[in-house]
């Protein structure tokens, strides 16, 4: 068998690293591995259901593969990597070579840690079963304890508050999204969720779990016939380890999403790379893994891809849309920019008056022109005034063609 481009992991991120090989011109075989049952789909829609039941919405067609001559083995798993003979091992035993190898093996769930109580009676969201297993099981008049108050545990509320179960999201932080939006987007968001019946307890811990009753921090004591954990995420990391690759919060590549073996690469939810003043980090969004994968798929073709767009996210909440582009630090100077549809959009500039990240909430879709023309000017390196920017009638349009 000839040796070509090996990707491990067939999400979005793997899908597209084989796309941006394709699209260089790379004309080598590409194999694509994963070990879910179904043909590669989207994970955005688990969480975010729109009917009675979520969708399973492929990636790209079934015939898109066999056009772009993408071998697809899906349902399998690879068990080791062998540097020197250059293959990996599936599950079945067999081998297969590479030329180029990419690790886009995601992440997993965290689960409570081992001190916390039981959490034999948890749920978690990961796949395409897990989210027809909630569906299924959950109804009317259910009472849903969300164990984390992120992205994947508001979406999840607001699923299954619209299906008309009682729902209670614990966060131990002080506020909701803390680590994703500043505190006036949290506090919309929270306020959303209260107005649609969800109960929201911040800076709330779980104390013990006993005969579906969730005791609490503050004394109160909740049901819970059905109880979902949603506190983030752990990469995938064994199959690097055990190669020798080097781990570090994530699967350590450099720009070009290389690992310390030239011929090895990882990109998306398994990965981390050097931000200035941030160390290693990980990105952990659907948009940033397949825009990771599809340069990764590039670099291993012999492209070199253009600079990294600013890393963009959205999140749906009930009939609401939070969008973030860049990262969020509390150290940066923030601006207000509200919107005439009552929503909001805050923007977060360093001492030198450069945009660095912008975060918007508003019912449908009324914050998605203005993210993305944020992070055109944020690619454009440009300092606004900040007064045109907290304006809501001066366009944000207006000042990116100004600049």
């Amino acid at each position: 068998m000839m040796a070509g481009i090996v990707i491990v992991g067939a999400g979005y991120c793997g899908v597209s690293a084989a796309h941006g090989a394709r699209a260089a011109g790379y004309d080598g075989p590409i194999t694509l591995v994963g070990d879910d049952p179904e043909w590669p789909y989207e994970r955005p829609p688990l969480s975010k259901w729109d009917g009675a039941m979520p969708r399973l919405q492929p990636i790209f067609p079934e015939d898109w593969y066999t056009q772009n001559r993408i071998d697809l083995k899906w349902g399998a798993v690879v068990t080791a990597i062998d540097r020197s003979a250059r293959n990996v091992t599936l599950g079945t035993g067999v081998t297969l070579p590479y030329a180029k190898l990419l690790l886009a093996t995601g992440a997993s769930p965290r689960h409570l840690p081992p001190h916390a109580p039981s959490d034999a009676c948890a749920r978690y969201l990961r796949s395409h079963a897990d989210a027809m297993n909630l569906a299924q099981d959950i109804c009317a008049g259910s009472d849903v304890v969300i164990i984390g108050g992120g992205f994947i545990g508001l979406e999840l509320a607001a699923s299954l508050s619209a299906r008309k179960a009682f729902v209670h999201v614990i966060e131990a932080q002080e506020r909701i999204l803390a680590r994703a939006v500043p505190p006036e987007i949290s506090q919309m968001v929270l306020d959303l969720h209260k107005t649609r019946g969800v109960t929201v307890h911040t800076g709330t811990t779980v104390d013990a779990i006993k005969n579906n009753l969730v005791s609490l921090s503050t004394g109160q004591t909740v049901r819970a016939e059905h109880l979902i954990i949603g506190i983030g995420s752990e990469p995938n990391t064994v199959l690097a380890a055990n190669a020798g690759l080097t781990v570090d919060n994530g699967i350590a590549v450099d720009g070009c999403f290389a690992t310390n073996d030239p011929d090895i690469f990882a990109a998306g939810d398994c990965c981390s790379l050097p931000v200035e003043g941030a160390g290693r980090t990980r990105f952990e969004s659907w948009q940033v893994a397949g825009d990771q994968g599809y340069r990764a798929g590039k670099v291993m073709a012999g492209v070199t891809p253009d600079p990294t767009p600013p890393p963009w996210f959205w999140s749906d909440q009930f009939d609401h849309s939070l969008q973030v582009v860049g990262q969020p630090s509390p150290a940066g100077t923030r601006i207000l920019r509200p919107l005439p549809s009552g929503g909001l959009i805050t923007i977060e500039t360093d001492d030198n008056g450069t945009l660095t990240a912008a975060a918007g909430f508003a019912a449908g879709n009324a914050v998605g022109r203005d993210i993305k023309i944020i992070q055109k000017l944020m690619q454009a390196g440009v300092t606004p005034d900040p007064a045109a920017l907290a304006d809501p009638n001066t366009p944000l349009k207006t000042i990116l063609k100004q600049r």
